[in-house]
């Protein structure tokens, strides 16, 4: 589970982006206020917790945080806001993540995420549940995109309405819903205690 706040009095932008981030994890979205770090984690229960920081009034970074408080990985970056989507796109179907095994950002959210037992890579005989609603994966000098998808989740079904996709590359995030690019981060900045081999 995770638990999507901001840091406190955030702005318009920042709380309409937490409320989209929300949606497509499937995480709980907490209006901060004046609590504390320490009270928010509280409020948690031992939650994986997201941060999204303010850069000159608009949203700037994300910060995740393991259920004892440790920042695990801190991202900058600028955001680019495509077609608007309804809710219920955002809220069900099947949600599927991607990144070239070379990422050293796809490697630490896959890092970050096992830990929190959150994603896990398929095995190959899945891979073909996949392709009735979702394009192939890029890759990019001889490099495979991986596939991912949310731990107990059920199997995908040849007729699910709706699939949310996350493209994890190390300068950007691309948020599609089916095949309309609806949010695009790009990274500036990753700070992480993880280390990558």
């Amino acid at each position: 589970m995770m638990l999507l706040t901001s840091s406190r009095k955030p702005s318009f932008k920042t709380k309409i982006l937490c409320k989209k981030l929300a949606l497509f994890c499937d995480a709980a979205y907490m209006t901060r206020g004046k609590m504390s770090m320490s009270e928010v984690l509280e409020r948690g229960s031992g939650a994986v917790l997201c941060v999204v920081g303010e850069y000159h009034g608009n949203p700037g970074s994300l910060s995740f945080y393991d259920p004892t408080g440790r920042l695990f990985i801190s991202l900058r970056f600028s955001e680019t806001s495509f077609e608007s989507v309804p809710q219920a796109e955002l809220r069900y179907g099947e949600r599927i993540f991607y990144g070239p095994e070379s990422s050293a950002l796809f490697n630490l959210l896959n890092t970050f995420m096992i830990e929190d037992k959150g994603l896990i890579m398929p095995p190959d005989s899945l891979n073909e549940l996949f392709k009735h609603n979702k394009k192939e994966p890029q890759s990019e000098g001889g490099v495979r995109a991986v596939p991912w998808v949310l731990e107990g989740d059920p199997k995908p079904k040849p007729n699910a309405a709706y699939v949310r996709r996350l493209y994890v590359q190390d300068d950007r995030l691309d948020f599609y819903s089916n095949d309309r690019l609806f949010l695009r981060l790009y990274i500036k900045g990753i700070k992480s205690e993880l280390s990558v081999h």
